[in-house]
């Protein structure tokens, strides 16, 4: 029994490898090989198919992507499998080993059963698929911990869960709303009551050592290289330095983790007030709409800094909390990114981008210049 335990595992590693080669070939040398591993039956077969995608993420992971970027990076065509695929991986780490990083993007993850119940070639086919494309995956900087290494703490204290509550629920209903005052003061509340918990967080821990997080958002796609633009734009207000992946369409920010926190949230409350504006615009070509969200990242980001210099802290203590955080953000950064190059895009719309000033010029930017209610 032994013995044909051991023939069994060969067998499916074996057939596992077939479909890892399949990945990498071409469509005829690919269909041959899924052929062969179809040829062994749904259990063999399954088994295979299960190995091979187990071992394609997990030298995923030691690449630095994590679960969530996995999912977003992948065809939309293989999302569902690459969740079960993640769902079905994970179960050998265990929870308490996991990055609260981790643990955070797989209890958001809605997985389902790996399963081959559908005819088995095109089954075997979109694995085949999954693999390649999970292969041919860049590297990327290591953001946190991976499975059941070293067990690390986050990147300084968690954000007050109790904050983040009225944030959440704030902007929710700035998103619900059809009245732009309205989603606007409620956006403005929001972003007043985060800048907020930030300044009195930065004095309390003013003489702890500070610790710089790192975290990946990622764009949707068409533009997303003047969306990187706005990020960046909300980044460095928020004492956070950011760097663009173009051919994934991603942007990498690197600061405090409540200036993370800030910097995401104001980053979707701005992307979606751009959305808006861009759908009544009168432009409705490529080049139009390009200009517009250059223009609209290029005056938010002027409107951001002059934001700052108003609201430039007078208190000694805050002064060198902040400081010390930025020589850590710095440090990490560096670390993260070495040897970057800076980039813009640019604009042929004339049309756009006045259209885009004009937008940017109505966004709300300045929670501290309101008194929240």
């Amino acid at each position: 029994m032994r013995t044909y335990d051991r023939e069994a595992r060969g067998s499916v590693a074996l057939l596992a490898a077939r479909l890892t080669e399949a990945a990498a070939l071409g469509q005829a040398a690919a269909l041959d090989r899924i052929q062969q591993v179809a040829a062994h039956g749904v259990r063999q077969a399954a088994a295979a198919a299960v190995a091979s995608l187990s071992r394609a993420l997990e030298l995923l992971w030691q690449r630095g992507w994590l679960p969530a970027e996995a999912v977003s990076a992948v065809p939309r065509q293989l999302a569902v499998l690459v969740v079960a695929a993640i769902g079905h991986e994970v179960r050998r780490y265990p929870a308490a080993r996991l990055h609260p990083v981790w643990r955070a993007q797989l209890a958001e993850l809605d997985t389902a059963p790996l399963d081959l119940a559908e005819p088995l070639e095109p089954a075997l086919r979109r694995v085949v698929d999954l693999v390649g494309a999970l292969m041919a995956l860049p590297q990327l900087p290591r953001l946190v911990p991976g499975p059941c290494e070293a067990t690390a703490e986050s990147d300084g204290p968690a954000v007050d869960p109790r904050v983040m509550i009225k944030v959440r629920g704030l902007l929710a209903k700035a998103e619900s709303t059809p009245f732009a005052a309205e989603a606007e003061a409620l956006s403005a509340k929001a972003q007043e009551l985060m800048a907020r918990y930030a300044f009195e967080q930065a004095v309390r821990t003013a003489d702890e050592p500070q610790l710089a997080a790192a975290r990946r958002v990622w764009l949707d796609a068409p533009y997303q290289a003047p969306k990187a633009q706005l990020v960046d734009a909300v980044a460095s207000a928020n004492r956070c330095r950011s760097v663009f992946y173009p051919r994934l369409g991603c942007v990498g920010l690197v600061g405090h983790e409540t200036d993370l926190e800030i910097t995401e949230l104001l980053v979707t409350s701005l992307a979606t007030q751009s959305t808006r504006a861009m759908a009544h615009a009168p432009g409705r070509t490529r080049a139009y709409r390009h200009a517009f969200l250059v223009a609209y990242a290029h005056r938010v980001h002027q409107r951001l800094t002059e934001a700052a210099t108003h609201a430039r802290p007078t208190s000694t203590a805050l002064l060198t909390a902040l400081a010390s955080r930025q020589a850590a953000v710095d440090a990490k950064f560096t670390a993260l990114y070495p040897g970057i190059r800076t980039h813009r895009p640019t604009a042929t719309n004339p049309s756009g981008w006045t259209a885009g000033l004009a937008a940017a010029d109505l966004a709300d930017l300045h929670p501290h210049r309101r008194v929240a209610s």
